[in-house]
């Protein structure tokens, strides 16, 4: 009987130790630490304009070759700040239409940004090399800059900037060569 009692205290105990530590495993697995951000699909973008006045947040991140980025820097200027990852797809489509943009506009001082959202720099400096990309792009690990810009849902989030400071308008999804047209047309001269 003595012995029943001892097979039966060491059953529990090693159910007692096993369940938990399982179970902490097994969501170890199933739950991501950090949810990634999305990437925006292919329905219809979403587009706000800003009156006049409202001044862009503050930008200063470290560029993929090391340098600062700071958008206080390109005041005069208009400014594209393009969100962005190299896993997103719409991200990636969407490349081309702001490379030609910063070649069209570049007698009006356009100023092209991007800023890396969640995503490893050796990958961006890659796409940037390969695809012909020649702005800054500022390193953002963690995604703090991005949400001091109201990026917390879905990539592309693409920002345009008065050459005052100012917003004028940002979209969150893809651009396409009208919106993207139209846009610029409110920020450049």
């Amino acid at each position: 009987m003595r012995s029943g009692r001892l097979l039966i205290a060491a059953v529990l105990l090693a159910v007692a130790v096993v369940l938990p530590v399982g179970a902490a495993l097994l969501d170890r697995r199933t739950a991501p630490s950090e949810p990634a951000p999305r990437a925006a699909s292919r329905a219809p973008a979403s587009v706000q304009t800003y009156p006049p006045g409202r001044a862009a947040p503050p930008l200063r991140l470290r560029t993929l070759d090391g340098g600062p980025l700071d958008l206080a820097a390109l005041r005069g200027r208009p400014v594209v700040v393009n969100f962005w990852a190299t896993w997103c797809e719409p991200c990636v489509r969407e490349f081309p239409l702001l490379r030609e943009a910063a070649a069209a506009h570049r007698s009006e001082r356009l100023a092209v940004v991007g800023v890396l959202v969640k995503d490893r720099p050796a990958a961006a400096r890659a796409f940037m090399r390969r695809h012909g990309g020649a702005w800054p792009v500022g390193v953002d690990p963690e995604g703090l800059a991005a949400a001091g810009w109201g990026v917390t849902v879905g990539l592309p989030h693409t920002v345009f900037v008065r050459p005052d400071g100012t917003l004028a308008s940002h979209q969150l999804g893809e651009l396409t060569q009208a919106s993207l047209q139209r846009q610029l047309a409110a920020i450049t001269p």
